[in-house]
């Protein structure tokens, strides 16, 4: 819920809107003031707190509930606590490096992943190795078969960038006796300008935010969103349109939607699709 109205003001406040969603550190947040919250519901509120890496006291009040989180711990909707949550695994040291990435590459480079079903055999992370980070384990697990590369390698160098946080969303203090490690080099995504070096999902996201071909994959969800289809050649003049809104009004969403629902493409239904 705390996600939900994150998200919900950056898209009323309806300005530059997915570069907010990918890099913003203002998050809503419980409070946790002695005076709301009592016992046991103390000691929770402490936590979510916790998750969200602040440490001050938080008001019962909608404007107090705002926080603005450390900008070297938090960038973006991606490094809620709640995403992370439930794109990762079950376990601390287990694979949640490769849910996030898959995620990244289908819904922020709109490119496919090919499916589990299609593996040449099935990899698992060892038992023995559970004293070893789990970028190492996944690493050992999948980066030696150029069989498992071929899906592993589109969804474990976005993945590693989040390594900073385990499968839950906290900050990693440490990682199993190590520092933890967020450090990835991305060399195949389809902007170039995304292929480089970061030291942690933090820039990375705001690396993402500035790019034209992540823009244009949120153009395409919205376009598919709404219309409940997939676009086609026939409909790139509507997306086009769709982008220039969106552009000429500083990134809003609202305009983008009235590019959308203002279209022939919307407007009308061609026989062919009725079929």
């Amino acid at each position: 819920a705390q996600l939900d109205d994150t998200i919900a003001r950056v898209v009323a406040e309806d300005v530059d809107v997915l570069s907010t969603l990918l890099t913003t550190r203002r998050f809503y947040v419980a409070s946790n003031t002695a005076d709301q919250v009592a016992g046991s519901d103390r000691d929770r509120t402490a936590n979510v707190l916790t998750i969200y890496d602040y440490r001050g006291s938080v008001a019962p009040t909608q404007d107090d509930r705002w926080v603005t989180l450390p900008a070297t711990e938090r960038a973006g909707v991606l490094t809620h606590p709640a995403w992370l949550g439930s794109h990762g695994g079950n376990l601390e040291n287990g694979p949640s490096l490769v849910h996030r990435g898959k995620w990244i590459r289908e819904n922020l480079l709109c490119e496919d992943v090919p499916s589990v079903e299609n593996a040449v055999g099935e990899v698992q992370l060892r038992a023995d190795e559970e004293h070893l980070s789990a970028r190492q384990r996944v690493a050992n697990a999948t980066e030696s078969d150029r069989n498992c590369m071929d899906c592993h390698g589109q969804m474990n160098s976005l993945g590693n960038a989040f390594e900073i946080y385990n499968h839950a969303g906290f900050l990693r203090a440490e990682d199993h006796g190590n520092a933890p490690d967020g450090t990835t080099t991305v060399v195949n995504a389809p902007d170039d300008s995304l292929n480089r070096h970061y030291d942690s999902a933090i820039p990375m996201m705001e690396a993402f935010s500035q790019s034209r071909h992540v823009k244009r994959c949120f153009i395409r969800h919205t376009f598919r969103f709404f219309m409940g289809r997939n676009e086609t050649a026939k409909d790139a003049c509507t997306l086009s349109q769709m982008e220039a809104a969106y552009d000429e009004r500083g990134g809003s969403f609202t305009a983008l939607l009235e590019a959308l629902v203002t279209s022939d493409t919307f407007l009308y239904r061609h026989e062919e699709e009725r079929k």
